[in-house]
Order: C-alpha cells, then structure tokens, then sequence
C-alpha cells in the first residue's frame, strides 16, 4: 500500500464517553506533536467538553487541574438534586470548565466549533455552532439519568452520543487534509464483568458523608463498591451490576450500533478507539492514566494510517 503523505490540516471529531473523554486530550497533544494542525472540532458529551476547552485555549490548564482530582474531590464536585430528571445537576463541574473558557462563544473561537445535543421533545440532534459555548457543552453532556437535561428555548437537551456519539458530518465542509475521529467505546481491554464492575459508572470508593437520606441509595447505586448501609439488602452472589450501570451499558450497546452506521455513511481518514472498559463513565479521578492512553492510541492509529493501513470502522 501507499504510505500517506503527511496531513498538516486536521478536522477532529471527538466521542461521547463520560470520563474516558480525558482521552480525547492524549490524542489532541499527539497531533500537537507532530506539527498538525487541528483547523475545527466537533463533539458529543465529553468530546463537545473537551474540544470547546481546546478551542477557546482553555484544554492544557483544564487537564492540569483534572490530574489532581482525587477521588474525594470528584465526588465534592457532584451536585445532587432532589427534584429533575436526572441524579446530579453539574453545576459545579460547569462552574471550574466556565473558569477556563472565560465566557467564551462559539462564534469568537478561532475555528469552526460545532457541540452535538440531542432535543428530546422532537427527538432530533441539535448542533450548537453559535452562542455561549458553555451552553453547547452543558447541554452535549447531559448523560441520560446522570445529569439533569438543560431545558432551553423550548427543547430539552440531553447527550449528544444518543444519536450521534462521533459526529462527522459536521465537519463535511472543512477544507482538511483529514479528519480524524475519536470513538470511546472501542473494543473492551478487560475481562468481562467479574466481582468488580469493568467499565460502567463507577465512582469513587469511599464512605459517602452526611446528606439527606433520600440521596444516599440514588448516590451509593452511582458508586458500586461503597460500603453497605445495613439497611441494604445483602447482594446476591454473583455478577456485580447495579441499575446505572445497566443503563450505562445499554446505553454503550444502543451507541455503538449507531455509530458503526453513521461512521459507514461518513467515514472518517482515521479513527482512533479507546476501549470502553478503559474506567468507568464517571471516574473523573483518572485523567492522567487516560490522557497518556488517549495519546498512545493516537500514536499507533496515526503510524497505521501514515504506513497505508484502511480504517476499521
């Protein structure tokens, strides 16, 4: 096969994927590296997250701050509500992602920036191009039963990755030597689901502190792993699943369907996979391993396609 002359202008799609998103920061630093030039972006969830961070110049201080999360800190940041239609609000994760975007907008970005949310009302995507670009990443992310929706100008927005979990299309008009496409639910690098959850939400492992009693079991079915409350019921033996992990995972099954016929229908120059059983959806403590894993995908996917090798969708 031909070996491919080298790209200097990159369009970037990156994957919804909750925490494994950290990834997506590897591979823009591996395509830093080797002197490309990422020319627009677009992303569902995490990927709408992370790109806007990079567009607006905000993504290397973002990832300096994420290396220090502890678990403790992750859950900290967690802002349950007892009222909507989702465990946690996120107001305090969109808070720190405001302080390094400085009220950015999309349309004052340096490239074209398109953030893919999902209407529930009339069941179509909505792309953000324009506008405040916290909007766009608040209403991208909001993973169903997690994060309440954002409810605005008449639509109820929820994560992008239910119908569109690597957006292409949206950069079909860039003049881009290539695109290049980040999918985080790849090929699982574990076991299959023993005592101890493999991918999933997980969170952190740590006694919950004081709250109001009607959160604890919602947060505990969020954390697999926490120390029974006595009140519980003693688990069954056997496979350890809670009901947001069966969410989590039917919701990966619905995903990667879809994108294997979107990705068909628009392939992408280079498809870089992260695997779904990298960490857990919510395992926002682990940004160092996943930057570092995101860019080693990177590297491997980038040599493949720079010696001739096809893409497998």
């Amino acid at each position: 096969m031909a070996v491919v002359d080298s790209p200097k202008r990159i369009a970037l799609s990156l994957g919804s994927g909750g925490a494994r998103g950290y990834a997506h920061i590897g591979v823009i630093e591996e395509i830093e590296k080797r002197g490309w030039e990422i020319i627009g972006i677009a992303g569902s969830s995490m990927g709408a997250v992370v790109g806007g961070l990079y567009a607006a110049g905000g993504m290397t201080a973002y990832a300096d701050w994420a290396k220090e999360l502890t678990r403790r800190d992750v859950l900290r940041l967690m802002d349950p509500t007892v009222r909507g239609a989702g465990l946690l609000r996120a107001s305090k994760v969109m808070s720190v992602v405001r302080e390094h975007i400085n009220d950015a907008r999309i349309d004052d970005l340096p490239m074209p920036f398109t953030a893919v949310a999902v209407d529930l009302l009339t069941q179509r995507e909505v792309w953000f191009t324009s506008g405040p670009l916290i909007e766009a990443m608040r209403a991208s992310f909001a993973i169903p039963s997690v994060f309440t929706p954002l409810e605005t100008k008449g639509m109820v927005l929820a994560d992008g990755g239910l119908l569109n979990p690597v957006p292409v299309v949206p950069l079909a008009d860039l003049h881009a030597d290539a695109i290049i496409a980040v999918n985080l639910s790849g090929a699982t690098m574990g076991e299959p689901l023993q005592d101890e959850p493999v991918g999933g939400l997980r969170l952190p492992k740590f006694k919950l502190p004081a709250m109001p009693q009607m959160m604890e079991p919602a947060l505990r079915a969020l954390m697999p792993g926490q120390r029974r409350h006595e009140d519980d019921p003693v688990p069954a033996k056997g496979i350890n699943i809670n009901t947001l992990e069966v969410v989590d995972r039917s919701l990966h099954l619905m995903q990667a369907t879809i994108r294997r016929y979107r990705l068909a229908g628009y392939p992408p120059d280079v498809l870089v996979d992260v695997p779904h059983d990298a960490c857990g959806t919510m395992d926002f403590h682990r940004a160092e391993s996943m930057i570092e894993l995101g860019r080693q995908r990177a590297s491997e996917a980038f040599d493949a396609w720079e010696n001739g090798a096809p893409v497998k969708i």
